[in-house]
C-alpha cells in the first residue's frame, strides 16, 4: 500500500520566542561563480561543444545569465553580519580558481571551497549547480547543521537559529504545497522536471508520495549526516551519483529537494507550510491572497527580479531572493544595485 505522510506532517508555529544562540554550530554554504571570467567562458564553450549541446535548449540550463555575478554575494555577506551574526562559519563553493576580488580571505570565518575538492575526481569541472549541491556533505569541516544559499539570497531582517532548526536539531523545511507536482511538461525550464525527478526517486525507493512538495526558493537548512545517508541509500545512490557527473543540467538530474524529502521520510524534519507572496499579477487579487495567507507568506521567502519595483524595502520577510535570469533587464540590475546599497551600505568584516 502506498505510504502517505500527509497526516503525519507537523506545521510549526513561528510566533513563539526565538533564541539568539543555537546549542549547536550552524554553518552556511554559498554557491558562487563569476560567469564573465574568460577562463570560465572558454571552458564552458569547449565542454558544450564536446557534449554536442548549445545554450538554447533550456532557459535555466546553460544561459550566461545564470552564471552572472552582480556582486550579490558581497551584500549577502553584509546581511549575515547584520541579521544573522550567530552563523558559525561561511563556506563559498566556487570553481576555476575564482575568488571574489573584494573578499577578505584572511577572515577566519571564511573558507573558499574549490568545486573539484568535493566532486568525484573525474567529474570536474561542472557547470551544474545540481551536481555541486549533491556533493556538499564532502566539504571538509562542514558542521552537522548547515544552511545552503545561492549568492542572490540574503537575510532581510533579524533572524534567529530556530528559524531554521528546532532545539533538538530537526531542520525546518519551508515547503510550498502544489497540486501539479507530477507535471513535467514545461519545455522552457528544467526546474519542474528536476523536482519531479527528486520526488520520483523517493517514491521508487520508499513508496512515498511526496510529489506535491517543493522548497521555497531561499536559504534552506540541511543535516550533513542525513545527506550522507541519502547519498549512500541503495535506492537513491545511483541517481545522485549520476547527477554529480553531469557537467550541465540534465533532464535526468535530481534536485536537492531529494534531501528534504529524504528527511521527511526519516522523520528528521519539521514541515513549515508557506505560500509565496503574490506580486505583479492583479493588484486586487494579489492583495487578497497575501492577506488571507498573511502568516505563511510572511514566513516564506520573498522572491523577485527587481527589488525596487517589488518594493522589497518595505517587505518584512526574513529571506529574500533577487533572481537574475534570462528576462532580467539592465534596469533591473541597476535597481537591484541601488536597493543593496540602500539596505546594506556598510562594508562587512568579510570585505577587504
Amino acid at each position: 500500500m502506498r505510504q502517505s505522510l500527509a497526516m503525519a506532517k507537523e506545521t510549526v508555529s513561528l510566533s513563539g520566542n526565538s533564541v539568539s544562540k543555537s546549542p549547536f554550530p550552524i554553518d552556511i554554504v554559498y554557491l558562487w561563480i563569476d560567469g564573465s571570467d574568460s577562463k570560465f567562458r572558454k571552458a564552458k564553450a569547449e565542454y558544450l561543444r564536446a557534449a554536442g549541446r548549445d545554450d538554447s535548449m533550456y532557459r535555466d540550463a546553460t544561459k550566461d545569465q545564470i552564471f552572472r555575478d552582480n556582486d550579490e554575494l558581497k551584500y549577502s555577506l553584509r546581511s549575515v553580519e547584520k541579521f544573522a551574526p550567530w552563523i558559525n562559519h561561511i563556506y563559498i563553493v566556487t570553481g576555476f580558481g575564482q575568488v571574489p576580488n573584494w573578499l577578505n580571505t584572511k577572515n577566519s570565518r571564511i573558507t573558499i571551497v574549490p568545486q573539484e575538492s568535493i566532486l568525484p575526481a573525474d567529474a570536474s569541472p561542472v557547470f551544474n549547480s545540481c551536481a555541486i549541491e549533491a556533493s556538499l556533505a564532502n566539504i571538509p569541516g562542514l558542521a552537522e547543521h548547515f544552511l545552503l544559499a545561492n549568492d542572490d539570497m540574503f537575510f532581510n531582517a533579524p533572524v534567529a537559529p530556530d528559524y531554521f532548526f528546532d532545539m533538538s536539531g530537526l531542520a525546518k523545511f519551508r515547503a510550498i504545497y502544489r497540486k501539479d507536482g507530477r507535471k513535467t511538461d514545461d519545455k522552457k525550464s528544467l526546474y519542474s522536471i528536476l523536482l519531479y525527478n527528486a520526488a520520483r526517486a523517493i517514491d521508487d525507493a520508499f513508496g512515498t508520495d511526496l510529489y506535491n512538495y517543493k522548497s521555497s526558493h531561499g536559504i534552506d537548512p540541511y543535516i550533513k549526516s542525513s545527506m550522507i545517508e541519502c547519498y549512500e541509500n541503495p535506492g537513491l545512490a545511483a541517481c545522485i551519483s549520476a547527477t554529480r557527473y553531469h557537467r550541465f543540467r540534465d533532464t535526468t538530474d535530481v534536485h536537492r529537494l531529494i534531501f528534504n524529502l529524504y528527511d521527511i521520510v526519516r522523520g528528521r524534519v519539521r514541515i513549515v507550510r508557506v505560500h509565496s507572496r503574490h506580486i505583479g499579477h492583479n493588484i486586487v487579487f494579489d492583495f487578497l491572497y497575501n492577506l488571507i495567507h498573511y502568516t505563511s507568506v510572511r514566513d516564506s521567502v520573498f522572491y523577485c527580479r527587481d527589488a525596487i519595483e517589488s518594493n522589497v524595502l518595505s517587505c518584512n520577510a526574513k529571506i529574500v531572493c533577487i533572481n537574475d535570469g534570462v528576462d532580467t533587464t539592465d534596469k533591473n540590475i541597476a535597481n537591484n544595485k541601488k536597493f543593496f546599497e540602500t539596505k546594506f551600505p556598510n562594508k562587512s568584516e568579510f570585505e577587504k
